[in-house]
């Protein structure tokens, strides 16, 4: 929780995991870690998704919690949260 809001958001959780990969590993690591949310394995992230998961978690969100994460990591504007 880097902004010490309380919540891990999808930035924070990447920044995460990029520090506890190592060297040749981290692109593998980074995939995985995406498949866990991309639940359909479609390829990209939607917000119940991210919900959902986020929920396994412990981390209760709401809606509008939910779509600022995803505004963040959306690079392209479509509403999702795609592998890059």
């Amino acid at each position: 929780d880097a902004d010490g809001n309380g919540t891990i958001d999808f930035g924070e959780f990447l920044t995460m995991m990029a520090k506890k990969i190592d060297g040749n590993d981290r692109e593998e690591e980074i995939r995985q870690a995406f498949k866990v949310f991309d639940k359909d394995g479609n390829g990209y992230v939607t917000a119940d998704e991210l919900k959902a998961v986020m929920a396994s978690l412990g981390e209760k969100l709401s809606d509008a919690e939910v779509m600022e994460m995803v505004k963040e990591a959306d690079s392209n504007g479509d509403g999702k949260i795609d592998y890059q």
